[in-house]
């Protein structure tokens, strides 16, 4: 019995006008992705403030007023000469203190006797800056200062919402098929996203944010299956690439919506609405004939049948009674044998060869996780216009992800990631050790394009490491690291309120780890990749020795040069 990808080779044709026509509904679908995976960085952003101060009026046109704000609240000088105000605290000051005139307030206070009166907390509330953001949901609900952190609990429990998702929709696809999964999430991103919109409080707004992230992350996983599902061998690196460029026209869509749009909730409504345009998928998407042909033979047949006659290609007739009737259990190599042998993530952690190799390709992708997030959603950390910035930071995606054709062709799979990520950590150590400026955000953005290069090309990688038997528990167990380290991302950049160029200079020492770590795996184009436990064991064996021995010969060769 022929394999459906032979079906596909022989006579279908790898990729074929009705692929193209099922790859462009994949790709469609992942520009919602783009808006929703980042929307943060605009729903959640943190314009200027300070205290509200009674008695007082210190903001005029969306503008601090900094006359006033001299006498209400506390500054430091800046190296430029300007004042830096704090925003989480205020003089001690009475209503009845400001009810005169400027003259005669600085005839009675001084800079000093307003130090030596004290402060306290911003118990009036505060005063934001409204030039750049009418309103997000920083404004609208107070998450600042002692609430910083539940401006971050917002992102990460989307986060928890995409990895919730992430199990669920790709359990639903395999059980019930890749067009209803699909369908449901289009239908979810719509309703939880509109819903998100009317959230009357915090407590709603992240409730249906997590929906948003589940549906979201079940978009990513069933758009990924099915476009690979209907193409040949040899065009399954094209498309995964093509795919997720997308979504960076998503996010390239969302940052001119943006800047149009400075109200949270009518942002979230502009980001959601476009849902409605997927309506014709009902219609439109066919589901996977790889899924059907082990259970709807009659609808794998008729599939089969019209992607022929969009491809005009006449098939023959004993093609499909061959497959249909012989074995069609066994048309996607080895995934249906995995199900009765029951492998978990324990059979990649038995022998040591295999641990190792597991254990570093978690570490890699918790690490690509937290960076890229890290770096995305904190995009208004950098100086300069914050729309175009996002602007740029999501247009790099594209030659980063196109960069991936050429890169992992010619140097293989591991070089390309081990250099990504060694420039992405000394790109973002340079990034905490400059002043902020132009030359700052380039830097900044030429590390962003090498950890989304680098991220998606750890995923191929990571399909050739992993033996074909736990090849799917692999990649689900490493995804699901990755959604861990993309829900701790947004709490990194706490440590900004103790040292401003902290969080890229973690996120460069991670990643520089990450690539050294790389150093110990095997280089997976050419060879044979491993198909049993066995093989997985045996793959790439003595890799780790061999850089140990190459090092230590290295520092005895450099040790004797020195004594000579």
């Amino acid at each position: 019995m022929l394999p459906f990808d032979e079906i596909l080779t022989k006579y279908l044709g790898e990729f074929g006008r009705y692929q193209g026509w099922v790859l462009f509904l994949m790709c469609f679908a992942e520009i919602p992705v783009g808006f929703h995976q980042v929307a943060s960085v605009f729903l959640a952003a943190v314009p200027a403030y300070h205290c509200a101060v009674p008695g007082l009026v210190t903001s005029r046109d969306c503008r601090p007023i900094p006359q006033a704000l001299d006498m209400s609240i506390p500054w430091t000088q800046e190296k430029n000469e300007s004042r830096q105000y704090l925003q989480c605290s205020r003089y001690n000051l009475t209503e009845q203190d400001y009810n005169m005139s400027s003259a005669a307030f600085w005839q009675n206070h001084s800079p000093e006797s307003l130090s030596a009166g004290g402060t306290i907390s911003c118990d009036r509330g505060w005063e934001y800056d409204c030039t750049t953001y009418t309103s997000t949901i920083v404004t609208e609900w107070d998450l600042v200062c002692s609430s910083n952190w539940l401006r971050q609990l917002t992102t990460a429990l989307y986060m928890v919402g995409s990895l919730f998702g992430a199990v669920v929709f790709g359990d639903l696809a395999d059980r019930f098929g890749r067009r209803p999964a699909l369908l449901s999430c289009l239908l979810l991103q719509l309703v939880f996203g509109v819903a998100t919109t009317f959230a009357p409080n915090l407590v709603l707004f992240v409730i249906f944010r997590f929906f948003v992230g589940a549906a979201t992350a079940g978009v990513i996983i069933v758009t990924a299956v099915t476009a690979a599902e209907f193409v040949g061998p040899s065009e399954r690196v094209k498309v995964g690439v093509l795919r997720p460029v997308f979504y960076a026209v998503g996010g390239m869509i969302m940052a001119g919506v943006a800047y149009g749009v400075r109200d949270w909730r009518k942002l979230q409504l502009a980001l959601s609405l476009p849902n409605l345009l997927y309506i014709p998928y009902y219609w439109w998407l066919p589901e996977s004939p790889r899924w059907l042909l082990s259970r709807d033979k009659a609808k794998a047949k008729e599939i089969i049948l019209m992607m022929a006659k969009t491809n005009g290609v006449n098939l023959p007739s004993h093609v499909l009674e061959e497959k249909l009737e012989e074995d069609p259990v066994k048309e996607d190599a080895t995934e249906p044998e995995e199900k009765p042998r029951h492998h978990t993530i324990l059979d990649l952690l038995r022998t040591p060869n295999m641990r190792m190799k597991t254990f570093i390709i978690f570490s890699i992708w918790f690490v690509n996780s937290c960076v890229f997030y890290g770096v995305s959603l904190n995009i208004t950390d950098l100086s300069g216009n914050v729309h175009v910035n996002f602007l740029i930071s999501v247009a790099v995606e594209v030659p980063a992800y196109a960069s991936l054709l050429f890169l992992q062709e010619r140097l293989g799979r591991k070089v390309p990631v081990l250099l990504l990520e060694l420039l992405t950590g000394v790109g973002l150590i340079i990034t905490a050790a400059l002043p902020p400026g132009s030359l700052r955000v380039t830097v900044a953005m030429i590390s962003k394009f090498c950890i989304t290069s680098g991220a998606q090309a750890v995923i191929i990688y990571t399909v050739e490491l992993f033996p074909t038997v736990a090849r799917n528990i692999g990649m689900g167990s490493s995804s699901m690291v990755s959604r861990v380290g993309s829900t701790i991302a947004p709490f990194t950049w706490l440590l900004a309120d103790v040292w401003r160029p902290a969080p890229f200079l973690l996120f460069g020492v991670m990643t520089t780890v990450a690539g050294l770590l790389c150093m110990l795996l095997p280089e997976t184009k050419g060879l044979r990749l491993p198909q049993t436990l066995g093989d997985g064991e045996e793959f790439g064996k003595g890799v780790t020795e061999r850089m140990i021995d190459s090092a230590l010969t290295t520092l005895k060769l450099r040790k004797g040069n020195d004594d000579a």
